[in-house]
């Protein structure tokens, strides 16, 4: 079975190397023969590795073929659709998920944003909207969040935005559908209850699955302690509710059953319990895949059969592509199937010596924290690979700082997150004191969460990984997967330092990298010679409080491990061009800031272009060509205009000016 899921999922991974999608006709011709293989004994594997394929590229074509039809985009229509998710506020921005209704000519699932919102639609109402929609798009650059594959992991066909008027308006003939309704009151619950606050902003994540309060500050301080899967409902809380109700119903059922086998059914009420826990949280990939892990453990209890860890790990996976293909590209697919097999694996080959202590409450308390240490630091360097391939990052405090919040969240925060959940109604006071302690439990892990994101060694960006360098991010590990003692093993730990310490070689003497970043309409260009680095130009800031300096530029940057700025040039001071200057100051070193206009709120000195100054960079000649320094020139034709030199080779970056100031120019030049 173990087999078959591999070569099913080598199969579907295999399509992502494609750059483009087989024909329709040749897969409809490969089912027949795909399923031939998979029933014949001695091609049986290559037989699921077709089928995987085949899953994947089927569920791809149904997403391609949904896509806003070219006839809609640009064009203000008006929808009725479903609210799907939790609107989220960002800036001035109101973004949230729609399903249309009745609308069989758009896709199933739109990503709006409402700029200025009149109105905030709250989970499961349906709304008539005017709105404007696009076929997806996103960034396409190297190191940053690739938004468009997002957008077609979740099978969003189609973005927009609502066009403010009166014809937005909530239609009160729709009912809200139970889940929905339960999701948003205890949503309101805590807002009503509980300070509006980091705290508050997980406690609503833990309990229902609505990440929508937290800002993307904190999932980066998550993302530096390796405590981002505790902030949400993933498979470590299903697992959590499911043996916290089964050992709840065995000790009340045990008043009552005397003689009955009540563990069977104590398992049944734990299943269904998960399972309805999944439901609200918004069934994410690491909560289907708990909540399928503990159904097939119970089935297995109640049939009296044995199943081994990698069975059932293979039946999880083999369904979750089976139903969901497009699911196993989700990063949460990968690392929650990857942590739970590290977890198996580091419990069959490890033994952990135990303290001999003659206290021995003492003793149990000393070996748990020892095992629970061990097992922390396997799932570190066990994950680094897929962390450090998917992420550009690891969090080296994950084990010391999950060693503490992990009993926390375990023993206060979930349990009270779900008593506070059933206990509504009539019995809401007891549920708002369960309330009060998940958020005091939530508030403690966050301080020490804050702490520590602010110590040196909290987190390491790794650079980019290619060829020969990206395959020994594999050997890291080697630490989960070696049992103790074997040779080789402490390799992992120069592995690890060697893929944090790396940056990819810069280029040579007398020769410039030039990279020119897509960020839509405007510029951004990062410049690179043998020993500096400069930036021409940021890209846009957004409505939504975003810009292309925390999206595009800083990503990438890092990506190419580059620390620091020798340079950062602002043509002028149009946003499309500038917008991403106050984020790139904040977070990176720069030495020297040039503009053809003044920036407002940059706290960097800003010293103004003018013809005439240069500078050598390791053999790359580097001159100002625009504007003069008599300043006569503003908007677009302030342009500050950058010239390149590489022996033969000639790069001018020209910013937005316009043909008649280059002509009139003093200067005069010639792109």
């Amino acid at each position: 079975m173990l087999m078959l899921c591999l070569c099913a999922l080598a199969g579907a991974y295999t399509l992502q190397l494609c750059s483009h999608l087989p024909d329709k006709f040749l897969l409809i011709v490969l089912v027949p023969v795909s399923l031939a293989a998979f029933f014949a004994p001695g091609i049986r594997f290559a037989g699921a590795y077709l089928l995987g394929l085949l899953l994947l590229a089927f569920a791809a074509h149904g997403v391609i073929d949904a896509t806003l039809s070219p006839a809609f985009a640009g064009k203000t229509i008006r929808i009725d659709a479903r609210v799907a998710d939790f609107p989220k506020h960002r800036g001035a921005s109101l973004s949230f998920l729609v399903e249309p209704v009745g609308r069989d000519d758009l896709p199933g699932r739109i990503r709006l944003s409402w700029f200025e919102a009149t109105s905030k639609p709250a989970l499961g109402e349906t709304w008539q909207f005017e709105v404007r929609l696009r076929r997806p798009r996103g960034f396409s650059n190297p190191g940053g969040f690739d938004y468009e594959a997002w957008l077609f992991r979740q099978a969003i066909g189609a973005t927009g935005y609502v066009v403010n008027g009166s014809y937005n308006v909530r239609r009160d003939d729709r009912a809200v559908d139970r889940i929905s309704r339960l999701r948003q009151r205890f949503a309101t619950r805590i807002d009503a209850r509980l300070p509006d606050d980091d705290a508050s902003a997980v406690v609503m994540a833990v309990a229902v699955g609505a990440r929508h309060t937290i800002t993307r500050e904190q999932w980066q301080r998550y993302a530096a302690t390796g405590t981002s899967h505790l902030m949400a409902i993933s498979g470590l809380h299903i697992g959590l509710a499911a043996g916290g109700v089964f050992y709840l119903c065995w000790f009340l059922l045990s008043f009552f059953c005397r003689g009955a086998n009540i563990r069977d059914c104590a398992a049944v009420i734990a299943a269904i319990a998960a399972l309805a826990y999944a439901e609200i949280s918004g069934f994410a990939v690491p909560a289907r895949r708990a909540v399928l892990m503990t159904i097939i453990f119970v089935l297995a209890g109640l049939f009296r059969r044995q199943l081994s860890s990698a069975r059932l790990l293979a039946i999880c996976g083999l369904t979750i592509l089976v139903t969901d293909p497009l699911a196993i590209q989700a990063p949460g697919f990968k690392l929650s199937f990857a942590a739970v097999a590290i977890l198996f694996w580091h419990l069959r080959v490890t033994r952990i010596p135990v303290y001999a202590v003659n206290n021995r409450p003492l003793a149990k308390l000393l070996n748990g924290v020892r095992r629970l240490t061990s097992t922390q630091v396997a799932l570190l360097f066990g994950l680094f690979p897929l962390t450090a391939l998917l992420f550009d990052r690891v969090a080296m405090l994950a084990p010391f700082v999950n060693l503490l919040a992990l009993p926390v969240f375990n023993f206060l925060t979930v349990p009270a997150c779900l008593l506070a959940l059933m206990l509504d109604g009539p019995f809401q006071p007891a549920g708002d004191i369960a309330l009060d302690i998940a958020y005091r439990s939530v508030s403690l892990v966050l301080w020490l969460i804050r702490h520590a994101a602010e110590m040196p060694l909290a987190n390491f960006h790794i650079a980019r990984l290619e060829g020969l360098i990206a395959i020994a991010a594999l050997l890291p590990s080697l630490w989960a997967l070696a049992p103790p003692g074997w040779p080789g093993r402490k390799l992992a730990l120069v592995a690890a330092l060697a893929m944090i310490l790396h940056r990819p070689p810069p280029p040579p003497q007398d020769c410039v990298d030039m990279h020119v970043l897509d960020v839509g309409q405007g510029l951004a260009v990062v410049l690179r010679t043998h020993r500096h680095a400069a930036v021409f130009d940021t890209g846009p800031s957004f409505r939504s409080g975003t810009d292309t300096g925390q999206l595009v530029l800083l990503p990438f940057l890092r990506s190419e491990g580059i620390a620091s700025l020798d340079l950062l040039l602002v043509s002028h001071a149009d946003q499309d061009h500038s917008g991403g200057a106050r984020s790139l100051s904040e977070e990176i070193g720069i030495k020297r800031m040039l503009t053809g206009e003044v920036l407002e709120r940059i706290d960097l000195r800003q010293e103004r272009c003018q013809v005439g100054e240069s500078w050598h960079w390791d053999g790359v000649e580097f001159a100002v060509m625009h504007p003069e320094e008599s300043g006569r020139w503003h908007g677009n034709n302030a342009s500050c205009v950058l010239e390149l030199r590489i022996a033969r080779h000639r790069v001018v970056l020209t910013g937005d000016i316009e043909s008649n100031a280059r002509h009139r120019s003093r200067n005069g030049f010639s792109p």
